[in-house]
């Protein structure tokens, strides 16, 4: 099956790189630090670990970092830069739910990992699998996508000469359920580039996040973090009983 992002993962960090500039790059920086706040060393799940834009840097620091990404095409790109770093990352080509291997002190799901969860089962069945595979007093960091993120209509239309894209939302007949739909071409390393994209992605308010970690075992532990008010998100730290 076709997953989000399969088609253009080569081109990931580029497409991102050229969309936000500055403000990506410092974004990755400061989830770091805060990670490194959080867990000072020890073992980390990246579920949602795209093209390793945190699981990488993670490793480099010293943590051991076990990568989890359902996109083949994110996957190889990330593959692609190991072989070049010859750094070790355990990467598991599965879903959230279907990872089955070791535990972790930290598991994080960041840059919008849940809103690819379309039925509260689905989304259960995730945090049902992070619990699981947290060791007792272990933290879980992640973000969740405020209701204006999904409402904006069209959230990026770039037209440069060598760069275009085009990414909007149009809501579905279930509720808070989206149709995410991206048209990109350009340039990269003096080639021409092009492709399309299109999936579903949703609206999750905090209430049920709460209820659903709590039913699993992961408490809220409080701790805010103004720092990333500007990214439309909301980011969380919970903590396993």
């Amino acid at each position: 099956m076709i997953q989000a992002h399969d088609n253009w993962g080569s081109l990931y960090d580029y497409v991102y790189e050229q969309t936000y500039g500055d403000f990506y790059r410092d974004l990755t920086v400061e989830t770091l630090d805060q990670i490194n706040q959080i867990l000072p060393s020890g073992t980390i799940i990246d579920y949602g670990a795209g093209t390793g834009r945190l699981s990488i840097p993670l490793s480099n620091q010293g943590y051991k970092v076990i990568a989890v990404e359902k996109s083949i095409g994110m996957l190889d790109e990330f593959r692609r830069k190991l072989d070049n770093l010859h750094q070790e990352i355990e990467l598991h080509h599965c879903s959230i739910s279907e990872y089955k291997n070791g535990n972790a002190d930290l598991a994080i799901a960041l840059f919008t990992v849940f809103s690819y969860s379309i039925t509260e089962e689905e989304l259960s069945t995730n945090i049902k699998n992070i619990g699981k595979h947290l060791k007792p007093k272990a933290y879980f960091f992640f973000d969740l996508p405020n209701r204006v993120f999904f409402t904006s209509g069209r959230l990026i239309n770039i037209q440069l000469p060598s760069f275009n894209r085009q990414v909007e939302l149009t809501t579905n007949a279930e509720r808070d359920v989206y149709t995410y739909r991206e048209q990109c071409s350009g340039i990269f390393s003096e080639d021409e580039f092009s492709y399309s994209d299109e999936f579903k992605i949703r609206y999750w308010d905090m209430d049920t996040l709460d209820k659903l970690l709590e039913e699993n075992g992961l408490k809220d532990t409080l701790k805010s973090f103004p720092q990333f008010s500007s990214t439309g998100s909301t980011y969380n730290l919970y903590q396993k009983l």
